[in-house]
Protein backbone atom coordinates (compact mmCIF):
# COMPACT_ATOMS: atom_id res chain seq x y z
CA UNK A 1 0.00 0.00 0.00
CA UNK A 2 2.75 2.44 0.99
CA UNK A 3 4.90 1.76 -2.06
CA UNK A 4 2.00 2.42 -4.44
CA UNK A 5 0.68 5.32 -2.40
CA UNK A 6 -2.69 3.69 -1.80
CA UNK A 7 -4.82 3.90 1.32
CA UNK A 8 -6.45 0.43 1.47
CA UNK A 9 -5.52 -3.19 0.85
CA UNK A 10 -8.56 -3.53 -1.42
CA UNK A 11 -7.09 -0.92 -3.78
CA UNK A 12 -3.92 -3.00 -4.02
CA UNK A 13 -5.92 -6.21 -4.59
CA UNK A 14 -8.00 -4.51 -7.31
CA UNK A 15 -4.84 -3.46 -9.13
CA UNK A 16 -3.38 -6.95 -8.83
CA UNK A 17 -6.60 -8.47 -10.23
CA UNK A 18 -6.63 -5.97 -13.11
CA UNK A 19 -3.27 -7.25 -14.40
CA UNK A 20 -3.08 -10.72 -12.82
CA UNK A 21 -2.25 -12.27 -16.20
CA UNK A 22 0.76 -9.98 -16.57
CA UNK A 23 1.84 -10.65 -12.97
CA UNK A 24 1.54 -14.45 -13.18
CA UNK A 25 5.31 -15.05 -13.00
CA UNK A 26 5.88 -12.32 -10.43
CA UNK A 27 3.33 -13.11 -7.72
CA UNK A 28 3.32 -15.80 -5.04
CA UNK A 29 1.62 -16.54 -1.73
CA UNK A 30 3.77 -16.45 1.39
CA UNK A 31 3.26 -17.30 5.04
CA UNK A 32 -0.20 -16.54 6.37
CA UNK A 33 -1.40 -16.21 2.77
CA UNK A 34 0.51 -12.94 2.25
CA UNK A 35 0.83 -11.74 -1.33
CA UNK A 36 4.50 -11.62 -2.37
CA UNK A 37 5.47 -9.72 -5.52
CA UNK A 38 8.88 -9.55 -7.22
CA UNK A 39 10.56 -6.28 -8.13
CA UNK A 40 9.45 -6.73 -11.74
CA UNK A 41 5.85 -7.23 -10.58
CA UNK A 42 6.11 -4.13 -8.44
CA UNK A 43 7.29 -2.19 -11.49
CA UNK A 44 4.17 -3.36 -13.35
CA UNK A 45 1.92 -2.28 -10.48
CA UNK A 46 3.63 1.11 -10.35
CA UNK A 47 3.07 1.52 -14.10
CA UNK A 48 -0.59 0.65 -13.67
CA UNK A 49 -0.90 3.13 -10.81
CA UNK A 50 0.77 5.87 -12.88
CA UNK A 51 -1.70 5.26 -15.72
CA UNK A 52 -4.62 5.43 -13.27
CA UNK A 53 -3.30 8.66 -11.79
CA UNK A 54 -2.98 10.16 -15.28
CA UNK A 55 -6.75 9.87 -15.75
CA UNK A 56 -7.29 6.38 -17.15
CA UNK A 57 -9.81 4.01 -15.64
CA UNK A 58 -8.48 0.74 -14.22
CA UNK A 59 -9.78 -1.17 -17.25
CA UNK A 60 -8.22 1.28 -19.72
CA UNK A 61 -4.91 1.24 -17.86
CA UNK A 62 -4.77 -2.57 -17.76
CA UNK A 63 -5.60 -2.76 -21.48
CA UNK A 64 -2.82 -0.26 -22.26
CA UNK A 65 -0.39 -2.40 -20.28
CA UNK A 66 -1.49 -5.58 -22.08
CA UNK A 67 -1.02 -3.88 -25.44
CA UNK A 68 2.47 -2.73 -24.43
CA UNK A 69 3.31 -6.26 -23.24
CA UNK A 70 2.14 -7.75 -26.55
CA UNK A 71 4.32 -5.28 -28.46
CA UNK A 72 7.36 -6.19 -26.34
CA UNK A 73 6.70 -9.89 -26.95
CA UNK A 74 6.41 -9.35 -30.71
CA UNK A 75 9.64 -7.36 -30.65
CA UNK A 76 11.42 -10.16 -28.78
CA UNK A 77 10.18 -12.79 -31.23
CA UNK A 78 11.31 -10.67 -34.17
CA UNK A 79 14.75 -10.19 -32.58
CA UNK A 80 15.12 -13.93 -32.09
CA UNK A 81 14.06 -14.70 -35.66
CA UNK A 82 16.48 -12.07 -37.05
CA UNK A 83 19.41 -13.64 -35.23
CA UNK A 84 18.60 -17.02 -36.73
CA UNK A 85 17.14 -18.33 -33.49
CA UNK A 86 20.29 -17.66 -31.46
CA UNK A 87 19.45 -16.56 -27.94
CA UNK A 88 21.76 -15.19 -25.31
CA UNK A 89 23.15 -17.97 -23.13
CA UNK A 90 21.01 -17.12 -20.05
CA UNK A 91 17.82 -16.90 -22.15
CA UNK A 92 18.63 -20.21 -23.80
CA UNK A 93 18.92 -21.96 -20.43
CA UNK A 94 15.52 -20.66 -19.32
CA UNK A 95 13.85 -21.69 -22.56
CA UNK A 96 15.46 -25.13 -22.45
CA UNK A 97 14.15 -25.70 -18.91
CA UNK A 98 10.67 -24.59 -19.95
CA UNK A 99 10.67 -26.88 -22.99
CA UNK A 100 11.84 -29.85 -20.90
CA UNK A 101 9.10 -29.19 -18.34
CA UNK A 102 6.42 -28.94 -21.02
CA UNK A 103 7.70 -32.08 -22.75
CA UNK A 104 7.39 -34.00 -19.47
CA UNK A 105 3.82 -32.76 -19.07
CA UNK A 106 2.96 -33.84 -22.62
CA UNK A 107 4.40 -37.32 -22.00
CA UNK A 108 2.32 -37.65 -18.81
CA UNK A 109 -0.83 -36.54 -20.62
CA UNK A 110 -0.16 -38.96 -23.47
CA UNK A 111 0.05 -41.80 -20.93
CA UNK A 112 -3.21 -40.73 -19.28
CA UNK A 113 -4.99 -40.57 -22.64
CA UNK A 114 -3.67 -44.03 -23.57
CA UNK A 115 -4.94 -45.42 -20.23
CA UNK A 116 -8.36 -43.82 -20.72
CA UNK A 117 -8.63 -45.17 -24.27
CA UNK A 118 -7.70 -48.64 -23.07
CA UNK A 119 -10.40 -48.50 -20.39
CA UNK A 120 -12.99 -47.31 -22.86
CA UNK A 121 -12.27 -50.25 -25.15
CA UNK A 122 -12.61 -52.69 -22.24
CA UNK A 123 -8.96 -53.66 -22.15
CA UNK A 124 -8.46 -52.58 -18.54
CA UNK A 125 -9.96 -54.17 -15.44
CA UNK A 126 -12.70 -52.01 -13.93
CA UNK A 127 -12.53 -51.20 -10.22
CA UNK A 128 -15.33 -52.69 -8.12
CA UNK A 129 -17.07 -49.34 -7.64
CA UNK A 130 -17.53 -48.92 -11.39
CA UNK A 131 -18.93 -52.39 -12.02
CA UNK A 132 -22.68 -52.72 -12.36
CA UNK A 133 -24.40 -55.48 -10.45
CA UNK A 134 -25.51 -58.28 -12.76
CA UNK A 135 -29.23 -58.77 -13.29
CA UNK A 136 -30.62 -61.83 -11.52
Amino acid sequence: MKILGLSTENQVRNRIEAIRDLLAADIRRGPNNQILITDQGLTLLRSLQALCESGHTMKEASNIMRYAHEQETKSFIEDVSETGGKLRKQDETGWRALVEHLAAQVRALEQRVADLEARQHGQAHQPWWLRRPEAQ
